[in-house]
């Protein structure tokens, strides 16, 4: 069982390095709105227009607008800390780009919502076949239209359909040709290949949040709270918490300037974990937080969400 401690400022200075100056000329203070493209590949497309590989932040989807893959994957972004992962052969539509009531609708294929956070005083939607899918804490969630299927790897979700409503919760799916809405539970651990590039995606972000939140921390980036960091190391759009750090559902943290963990012998700000390095010392598959004063997110304590 792995330990997590709180470090505060004094700790970062010992764990300074090289990595900081990295991101010591980012000097473009914008941030990223609802239905930003985060990450392209292989085939994807904008209404119809096809998207290059290579992205700077800048494709914004407008709401009504849609997202298309073919023999491709690509990364969506709505409010901060929340990732929307298409698969291949799949579609999403803008619905509403607001920033405390984003909502998307699954129009092809398989979708996977990365919640990290969840406002406390906002909403995440999801429309499929008609039924309105409420997130109502962080974790991960998966909508199939070609199955007709709502499923929670994580968290606790509310679907509304013909004036009836179900919650579900951890380990439940609903079939959405039901007409009483009857969840069944399913095995979590099973993982196909939308999950496994999530996962990566996952592990790749937390990476560029420990550079972004190490160099806001030295003085290097911007910082102006909870929000969207442009990582030009990483040249994508990472996630910093208002304060405190959480872990994502796949067990790799996000940590806000300041703020380091402690677990298994590793410090934070390493750099050493993820993709190139595995997850050691993280539980991974269980979703803590431990958001701690500000910023107005679920978490605190570091217990199992």
């Amino acid at each position: 069982m792995s330990t997590t401690w709180f470090l505060r400022p004094a700790a970062l200075l010992a764990l300074t390095g090289a990595s900081a100056m990295l991101l010591s000329a980012q000097t473009n203070y914008r941030t990223a709105l609802p239905g930003t493209v985060n990450y392209v590949e292989g085939q994807v497309s904008v209404d119809g227009r096809a998207l290059g590989t290579r992205q700077e932040g800048n494709t914004q989807l407008q709401p009504n607008q849609s997202l298309s893959t073919g023999n491709g994957k690509v990364e969506m972004l709505l409010s901060p800390g929340v990732f929307v992962r298409l698969g291949g052969n799949s579609e999403v539509r803008l619905v509403s780009n607001g920033i405390v009531n984003p909502t998307i609708e699954v129009t092809r294929g398989e979708v996977m919502v990365e919640a990290d956070s969840k406002p406390n005083d906002g909403q995440l939607t999801v429309l499929e076949h008609g039924a309105k899918a409420s997130i109502l804490k962080p974790g991960l969630y998966r909508f199939n239209l070609d199955g007709n299927l709502i499923a929670v790897l994580d968290g606790k979700l509310r679907v509304t359909e013909n004036d009836k409503t179900k919650e579900l919760g951890k380990g439940h799916e609903l079939n959405l040709t039901n007409p009483k809405l009857k969840s069944v539970g399913f095995d979590v651990k099973a993982q196909d290949d939308l999950y496994q590039w999530s996962s990566v995606r996952s592990s790749y972000l937390a990476e560029a949040n420990q550079m972004t939140a190490q160099s806001a921390y030295m003085g290097y980036g911007p910082w102006w709270g909870s929000g969207w960091y442009w990582s030009p190391y990483f040249a994508t759009w990472s996630w910093l918490p208002g304060d405190g750090f959480f872990y994502s559902p796949f067990g790799y943290p996000f940590s806000s300037p300041g703020f380091a963990y402690y677990s298994r012998g590793f410090y934070g700000y390493r750099g050493g974990f993820g993709a190139r390095a595995g997850v050691s010392g993280f539980a991974r598959g269980s979703f803590r937080g431990a958001a701690v004063g500000g910023g107005g997110f679920h978490g605190g304590g570091g217990g199992r969400r």
